[in-house]
């Protein structure tokens, strides 16, 4: 099974990422997709160098550069056929479920928390909430924790079915590329 990450490799996401692959049980084949600008060193498993794709990926609103990711993401999809897009963070997210909903390919999702959330005024709250409720296709939600689930049920508009949660407790991999 082929399985594309799309997220931005800085920070908690690009350990998670990197934990998710060298700790899977099963060898899958891994492809990530991140922004130009990530400053992340290779991912390797099992001595060989995990393939990686930069995009026009950034953490700001630009709808130019974020059609631009879309559609260089869904260029990367067909070339590279996944089974699974395993998508992570808000503009990894949306730029991930969209890419996926196009093509046509089965798309996880993990929000790493929410980004509606953490935002500072209510206008834009519910500007990120909607735009999670529209981009949500038929994606599954893979949540960090039951709480992360529940609101994706509750206030997202996940189904109980797509609704899944991995409790990821695994050990930090950066550690051992050090």
């Amino acid at each position: 099974m082929k399985i594309l990450h799309v997220g931005q490799m800085i920070g908690g996401l690009d350990i998670y990422i990197r934990n998710t692959i060298c700790y899977a049980d099963k060898d899958f084949e891994y492809v990530i997709v991140h922004g130009k600008g990530d400053k992340n060193k290779p991912v390797i498993k099992n001595g060989g160098t995990i393939k990686e794709y930069n995009i026009d990926l950034y953490r700001a609103l630009n709808p130019v550069k974020d059609l631009l990711s879309i559609w260089q993401t869904i260029r990367i999809i067909k070339k590279e056929n996944p089974d699974v897009i395993h998508c992570h963070s808000a503009k990894g997210g949306v730029v991930g479920r969209i890419a996926g909903f196009i093509t046509g390919t089965k798309t996880l999702y993990t929000p790493h928390a929410f980004s509606f959330l953490s935002s500072e005024s209510s206008v834009k709250r519910k500007i990120y909430l909607t735009l999670e409720r529209m981009v949500k296709f038929d994606s599954y939600l893979l949540a960090c924790s039951e709480s992360e689930r529940e609101m994706g049920i509750d206030m997202v508009g996940y189904s109980d079915d797509h609704a899944l949660v991995w409790n990821n407790s695994v050990p930090d991999a950066a550690k051992e590329v050090e």
